[in-house]
């Protein structure tokens, strides 16, 4: 009886659950705006619309009253003026909208100064201009609303989705996939931090529910943490254990280093009930990422019997099978109950979170006690946090359970605090729980996350059910033949006209029409309502009068006035004043802009309108049905269009319709006529052969290039009644353009066939349904056939765990890992290559157990992908049916086609597939043929290894000599009766290579398709044939265009295909010199940069180039210029000349240069616009860069693609060429460390510095300049070692980035020196400038270093680093001096001080609690009034004798603003540095001022930017101090002799000197006839 009873009231909640949803769901409202709005409560009324409720035109109509009240004066006033204008008998929601851009302001309720009894709820708003603000105020208005109105937060989507699959589903489709769903009980035999938490929750999200006492469990989970000796604790652990129950042990050790070597402490267990041991390691609170924990968890996972399907979808579809009974009925309890919120105290909010997390798994707020299952209370803790408990639960409502979440306001997610639940003892409280805030938010911290487990856990709900339960509630209530949401979406139609030039701007508000399921017509008879577009051309009233004037009678109109302006924000008078038409229902304004509707409020308000007045709901999109005109068409050519007209088809499909071979079977006919001679002679010949009695749609294409073509219809030329739509085209080779001609014949084709733009997805998921309704049987089981085995893996050596990963890779295709040899099906042995293969493998065969057939994975151990190894298949003998080699490299597989090579012949040897074919090579095809193989895998299709076990064969014929020759030798050998598809390979490097169909020369009954592709090297080329082929096999194979999702989709579900996705570019790779004929301001570097993106370089000599890139900056005329560039050219080279006109306007016209020019090695002209030194975003430059591209034979696809696919080699690995060289550092003066940033440049693209010119490759030279530029570049090369190259940096010290010098290579006449540039620095810093940028690309140009080559050199160099820092613990040997500190604060700082102590944490020092225990005092001084003052202030309460740091704080919004030096108000010889600081409220500003601040700081500390590697000294050994005093002295040596030649030099100077002198002396005497 009680439980009768118990079912009934459940029932009954969930019809009354049902019906509340279905009347409060739904509900109309009537707005009423009571002041100016700027159209902001737009967005509230769309959030209303966006929960089912339905705006309407008038307040009858209406459910309740919406009001808008804006405060314009005193909110008393403008909420009485608005409380007025309700119209009694209607409950209303009154909505206070504040003006304000503070989303922090401080508000009194507005709702106290109401008492119309009709209005049910008031809230206030912040608003700002037209948007409403972000911001608490806001949210918990909406919050309001929504409880008012009785509505949870689930999502409409859910809901309408879940109506279409009850609407789709039957009794013969249940998905059967089982989740074992087991109980456990969590055991801790000591303190993990939390650490098992993250376990735990990965065994909830398998489907195992935690419990709360070991007798409810399958079984226990216990976590043992070591703290002293691991056998020790794992005794006391197993101790305390009750009996009868099997567990799963997890010994966590506590280290940092996730790569620590543990031996196993299964081997310390003989507990007969603890059926599992694994080792864990943690650091504090998380485990840590590494390969022992991912170890334990799949050993858990394997003694649960789980295997790696996705756990979610595995929950979600184990749910909805276990859920469904032959009623249809979701059997599932989640616990839908009420709770009452009190608040004992001020959270600012914070609270709000909390109660969203326990809405979200179903449970509602009510507005009192009565009403609730339990209350939830919220105690922040102001004082004590015993007396505020005591003062908290003094009020509880009686006889109600109660949840206590206690709130502790700090900003520290780690606060250690103790639990609150022991000061609480009335009975009442059944969960108390302490929460972490700050201000308006909860803290993301472990002490929140273990609250809310907690509340789950005592709720009842497991952690992975949240999603499950609120999509399963929805089906609950809505499932029920009585419960589907009656959405009507009116299918509409209507007829456009046009009263004046629009340039196609309508046709935006054509297809938003089109969105929502209206239709287009052909005429005013056919539709319902007119839709008028009124472009205004001279004044708005005329233009609408003459509009109307020709409007056809009896149909109802919707007039859209048009005003053309670039200004988005434009203000009108409104249009519908000047229409006194009474067929005019609904007048609106828009603005565009030549053929765009611009994106403004005006059109969105008019989109608004025009729904309001259709009555469509702002989801009316998705709700519109799910029937499709599925129609066949069959395709007629009558011309050659370079298979353009492959895109047309394609978007057919891409709606559900399907192209058949013959006319008999289509509904309609796809005739494409191709014009290449007069257009009405071509359509006339295309009309003569049509089949009879067909429809027709005919596509007239023009080839041209020019996307703007002006054509004339071809439609007036066609007068045969079958054609009933003709279209015209524009293509150009191989591709339709994107055009406005081809969106409009589109258009038209759908309009025509009755296709609204929506019905892509539609078709989509259409195709999903119909494919899961189709492969599930009556008995609910899905019909995908996979092989499901079992296998044990055997190690016959050490492989650092990179087996798994193959493992892995089994598992994902169905096959299970068992734990012992008689469950299996085969044994996958992994035998590292430790000496000799020969002898290894021998080796790992002894010991196999017979009767099992066995996969052997050799493994050898390299970090080379592309190592050369014999197969070891040869070693092995016949019990063995499968071997394989593999490469690794220390615990991870290379990716390699090795690697690739082995997992595919695993997969043909399992047979993992539905369709099988047989690969026959009738020549040498590079492995090209590959791809093409890959791709049908990709569809389910799988290769064999004989030709008996195959459905079909796929031969590769590639051509050596002739067709017909080659094509004649690879049928001879077919083997016979076997249905075969070949595919004939020709080797071109040009995509558009035109050939003659291969087909013709095959007579071979048994080849049932051909095809021709190209290929070049090893690679399929990119092209259009290679496309066309492809399309021809898939639809011999019956897989049409629009199903390749769906069999994606398949594959998945049945787990058993790879999908391989390359892509195929080619990129020809060229060398291009640089010639500048005028002055660019560097704004050419763009347009080299990208050139050099697109895989093409730049050399530094005409003769190594392939072209040359010629910039014509014009300075006088065009042709002069350009003469004067075109003069200077060196020969017998072929040329682009890029034009360059000094402009700030992107749209300036200009007459195309390429006009002027007739030198014959100039093979291209293009025309750029730039402004100072950048290339202006402008469609000139596009073209430009399109036409170079073109001329290039560079394909649209993106750079980055065709960057790294360029540079694959057949292991697709980037072989990007850096060059290794050592470099020497020599300063000649001082630069404060700016030198390092250039140094780290060069050593990430792969140079090393040397500690001596000896060594060295070149020299880096820099020279900061102290005087004059002169002076010191001549006193830095003075002391230059011989006969190295040099690179001399010239350092000019100021803070303008824009600073104009003159070049210094002009001072350089030394031969040493190859290359000289320029850089700006600032104190210790390189300015970012394009004087910089300059310089660094020179300084790369003549390395030989292209651009991407830095990432790749990067990658290495932090790789080599880490490797080369790690000792055998793996840990980093870096030193960093740790120092203590102690902050002061000398006032209200609003926690910005807090980003500063977070820097200094950064560089390893610690903050303290007191002066005593540091090493220096960190004094913050925010100014408030004067700085002198307040310095003063903050300095007179020091504690003596501890070196101090002051940082003055000045606030401020402005990260410019100028402070006199604060240093020179401070005497106190204890402050050692003092800084000044810009600030805003809580944060420091993004400033220089701070950025020098920080820097300051840093130099005293001493921390410098190579600090790491100058503190690793401290624990070099004594063999490399050895090294670095032996370094030392020899820079000593070399000092002594470099001192010795300049004595030396000084000398011999000196001697000639004096002979000089002597030589003076003696021609002055002869001439001067000088005696004695």
């Amino acid at each position: 009886m009680e439980v009768s009873e118990t079912s009934q009231r459940k029932n009954q909640s969930v019809s009354d659950m049902a019906q509340k949803a279905e009347t409060v769901s739904w509900k109309k409202f009537f707005v009423i705006l009571a002041g100016r709005t700027n159209d902001a409560h737009l967005e509230f009324v769309a959030k209303l619309e966006s929960i089912g409720q339905t705006e309407v035109n008038s307040p009858e109509e209406s459910d309740y009253l919406l009001v808008f009240c804006p405060v314009a004066s005193r909110v008393g006033t403008v909420v009485n003026e608005a409380v007025e204008k309700i119209q009694g008998g209607k409950p209303a929601i009154l909505v206070v909208m504040h003006h304000t851009f503070n989303p922090v302001q401080v508000l009194t309720e507005s709702r106290r100064l109401v008492d119309n009894p009709n209005v049910k709820v008031t809230v206030d708003c912040l608003f700002y201009e037209d948007k409403l603000l972000t911001s608490n105020r806001n949210d918990t208005a909406w919050c309001d609303v929504q409880k008012y109105l009785g509505v949870s937060k689930f999502s409409i989507f859910e809901v309408e989705l879940i109506n279409f699959m009850h609407r789709k589903r039957d009794s013969n489709h249940e998905l059967q996939i089982s989740v074992p769903q087991k109980k456990f009980f969590v055991i801790l035999a000591g303190k993990t931090n939390d650490a098992h938490l993250e376990f735990v929750a990965k065994i909830e999200s398998i489907g195992h529910t935690e419990v709360n006492s070991p007798e409810e469990s399958d079984y226990l989970l216990v976590f043992c943490p070591v703290a002293s000796r691991v056998g020790s604790d794992v005794s006391e652990a197993l101790e305390k254990l009750p009996g009868g129950k099997p567990a799963i042990l997890v010994v966590m050790h506590h280290t940092f280093n996730p790569d620590q070597v543990l031996p196993e402490s299964r081997r310390l267990v003989d507990n007969p009930n603890v059926e599992l041991t694994v080792d864990c390691l943690f650091y504090e609170g998380k485990l840590l990422e590494s390969n022992r924990n991912y170890t334990a968890w799949i050993d858990v996972q394997k003694f649960l019997g789980v295997s790696k399907q996705p756990t979610l979808v595995a929950k979600f579809m184990n749910y909805i099978r276990r859920k469904f009974d032959i009623n249809h009925e979701l059997q599932i309890s989640v616990p839908q109950k009420k709770f009452f919120v009190i608040l004992v105290g001020k959270t600012n909010d914070a609270h709000l979170e909390f109660v969203a997390k326990i809405e979200s798994i179903g449970h509602t707020e009510v507005n009192s006690p009565e009403e609730s299952d339990y209350l939830l209370v919220f105690c922040p803790v102001a004082s004590r946090v015993g007396t505020d408990v005591s003062e908290a639960l003094e009020n509880l409502p009686g006889g109600k359970p109660a949840i206590l979440v206690v709130m502790h306001h700090t900003f520290n997610p780690d606060q250690v605090l103790a639990e609150s639940r022991r000061l609480v003892n009335n009975p009442n409280v059944k969960l108390t729980v302490d929460c972490l805030f700050y201000e308006d938010k909860l803290l993301t911290s472990n002490r929140n996350y273990t609250a809310w487990i907690d509340v789950q856990k005592y709720l009842g709900v497991s952690k992975i059910s949240v999603l499950v339960a609120e999509f399963i509630n929805y089906f609950k209530m809505k499932l029920d033949s009585n419960h589907q949401l009656q959405i009507s979406v009116s299918q509409k139609k209507f007829f456009v006209i046009l009263a004046g030039k629009t340039d196609n701007a309508h046709l935006e508000f054509v297809a938003k029409l089109e969105s929502i399921g209206h239709t287009e017509v052909n005429s005013p008879e056919e539709s319902d309502y007119l839709l008028v577009f009124c472009p205004v051309a001279s004044r708005v009233e005329r233009d609408v009068s003459e509009a109307l004037e020709n409007l056809p009678g009896g149909k109802p109109a919707i007039l859209v006035v048009m005003h053309h302006t670039f200004n988005p924000d434009q203000v009108l008078a409104e249009s519908r004043r000047l229409v006194n038409n009474t067929n005019v229902k609904v007048t609106v304004d828009c603005l565009f802009y030549e053929g765009k509707l611009l994106t403004s409020n005006r059109n969105d308000t008019a989109w608004h309108d025009v729904q309001k007045y259709l009555g469509v709901s702002k989801v009316s999109t998705f709700q519109t049905m799910f029937n499709m005109s599925q129609k066949k068409f069959f395709v007629i050519l009558v011309g050659k269009t370079d298979d353009a007209h492959l895109e047309f088809v394609a978007k057919l499909e891409s709606i559900g319709h399907t192209e058949l071979n013959n006319p008999e079977e289509s509904d309609y006919l796809l005739v494409f006529c191709p014009v290449a001679s007069r257009v009405e002679r071509d359509v006339s010949e295309a009309l003569e052969d049509l089949p009879g009695g067909k429809p027709a749609i005919l596509v007239v294409m023009h080839h041209t290039f020019n996307a703007d073509q002006v054509l004339a219809e071809s439609r007036r030329l066609v007068d045969n009644p079958n054609v009933e739509l003709t279209v015209d085209c524009l293509f150009y080779e191989g591709k339709l353009l994107t055009s406005n001609r081809n969106d409009t014949a589109w258009r038209d084709v759908q309009k025509y066939l009755g296709v609204s733009k929506e019905s892509t997805l539609k078709t989509w998921l259409a195709k999903s349904m119909n494919y899961i309704k189709s492969k599930h049987d009556s008995s609910h089981e899905h019909q995908i056939s996979v092989s499901q085995k079992k296998f044990f893996v055997f190690l016959v050596g050490k492989t650092n765990d990179a087996h798994l990963e193959f493992v892995a890779k089994l598992e994902s295709i169905g096959h299970t890992e068992v734990n012992s040899l008689e469950e299996s099906d085969y044994l996958l042995v992994f035998c590292p290559a430790a000496l000799n293969v020969g002898t290894d493998v021998s080796e790992a065969l002894e010991n196999l157990p017979g009767g099992k057939p066995t996969i052997l994975v050799m493994m050898h151990h390299t970090l080379n992908p592309d190592q050369v190894i014999a197969d070891s298949r040869r070693l092995v003998n016949v019990n063995v049916k499968l071997t394989v080699d593999c490469l690794f490299y220390k615990d991870k597989l290379l990716t390699s086609n090795r690697n690739d090579t082995a997992w595919f012949d695993v997969q043909k040897h399992l047979g993992v597939s539905k369709v099988k074919f047989f690969v026959i090579l009738a020549g040498k095809t590079n492995d090209a043929h590959l791809e093409f193989v890959a791709k049908l895998k990709s569809i389910g299709q799988t290769e064999v290894n004989s030709p008996e076990e195959s459905d079909y064969l796929l031969v590769f014929c590639p051509v050596a000599s002739r067709v017909g020759r080659d094509v004649s030798e690879a049928l001879e050998k077919l083997p016979g009766d076997k249905p075969a598809i070949l595919v004939v390979m020709h080797h071109t490097f040009n995509p558009d290579q035109v050939l003659a169909e291969s087909r013709r020369l095959v007579n071979n009954p048994n080849v049932k398709l051909t095809v021709d592709c190209l290929f070049y090297g090893d690679k399929l080329l990119k092209s259009n044939r290679n496309d066309t082929a492809w399309r021809d096999v898939q639809k011999y194979l019956g897989v049409s265009k629009v199903s390749i999702l769906v069999a994606k989709f398949k594959n998945f579900l049945s787990s058993n295909v790879d999908f391989i996705h390359e892509f195929q570019i080619l990129v020809s790779q060229k060398k291009f010199f640089v010639i500048l004929a005028g002055k660019t301001n560097d704004a050419h570097l763009e347009f080299v940069a990208n050139l050099k993106s697109i895989g093409h370089t730049e050399v530094n000599s005409p003769e190594e180039s392939d072209y040359l890139l010629v910039f014509c900056r014009v300075a006088s005329r065009v042709g002069t210029d350009v003469s004067d560039a075109l003069d200077k050219l060196p020969g017998g080279k072929p040329v682009i000349l890029v034009v360059m006109h000094h402009t700030f306007s992107p749209d300036q016209v200009l007459a195309e240069s390429r006009r002027l020019v007739d030198n014959p090695n100039v093979e291209l002209t293009v025309d750029c616009l730039f402004y100072k030194d950048k290339l202006l975003m402008s469609n000139r430059n596009d073209t430009a860069w399109r036409d170079v591209q073109k001329y290039l034979g560079v394909s649209k696809v993106s750079t980055f693609r065709a960057i790294f696919n360029s540079k694959r080699d057949s292991n697709d690995e980037l072989q990007i060429s850096v060059s290794k060289k050592k470099f020497f550092v020599i300063l000649v003066g001082k630069t404060n460390d700016a030198h390092l940033e250039f140094v780290a440049k060069l050593e990430s693209i792969g140079q090393t510095e040397v500690n001596s010119p000896e060594e060295s490759d070149y020299l880096l030279v820099f020279c900061p300049v102290a005087s004059r530029v002169g002076t010191d570049v001549s006193g830095a090369l003075e002391n230059f070692p011989g006969d190295k190259p040099a690179i001399l940096f010239v350092m000019h010290h100021t803070f303008n980035r824009d600073q104009v010098l003159a070049e210094s290579r002009r001072l350089v006449d030394n031969p040493n020196v190859e290359l000289t540039v320029d850089c700006l620095f600032y104190e210790d810093k390189l300015l970012k400038s394009n004087r910089n940028d300059t310089a660094w690309i020179d300084v790369q140009k003549y390395l030989g270093v292209s651009k991407e080559s830095t990432l790749k050199a990067l990658g290495a160099k932090i790789m080599n680093n880490i490797s080369w820092k790690r000792d055998f613990n793996h840990e980093l040997q870096i030193s960093v001096f740790q120092k203590k500190f102690f902050v002061i604060l000398a006032g209200k700082t609003n926690d910005a001080h807090l980003e500063f102590v977070a820097k200094l944490k950064s560089i390893g020092h610690t903050e303290v609690n007191s002066p005593e225990e540091s090493d220096y005092l960190l004094v913050f001084c925010p100014v408030a009034s004067r700085v002198g003052r307040a310095v003063s202030d903050a300095l007179e309460k020091l504690p003596g004798d501890k070196p101090a740091i002051l940082v003055v704080m000045h606030h401020t919004f402005n990260p410019d603003h100028v402070v006199v030096e604060s240093r020179r108000l401070v005497d106190n010889p204890n402050v050692q540095l003092t800084v000044d600081c810009l600030f805003y409220e809580g944060k420091l500003l993004k400033s220089n001022r701070n950025d020098i601040a920080w820097f300051d700081v840093k130099k005293y500390l001493g921390v410098s930017m190579v600090s790491t590697l100058r503190a690793s000294f401290n624990r070099m050994s004594s063999r490399q101090w050895l090294f670095v005093f032996l370094v030392i002295l020899f820079l000593l040596v070399l000092l002594v002799a470099v001192i010795l030649s300049a004595v030396f030099n000084v000398g011999r100077n000196t001697t000639n000197y004096n002979k000089t002198a002597n030589g003076l002396e003696g021609i002055i005497c002869n001439n001067y006839s000088c005696g004695g």
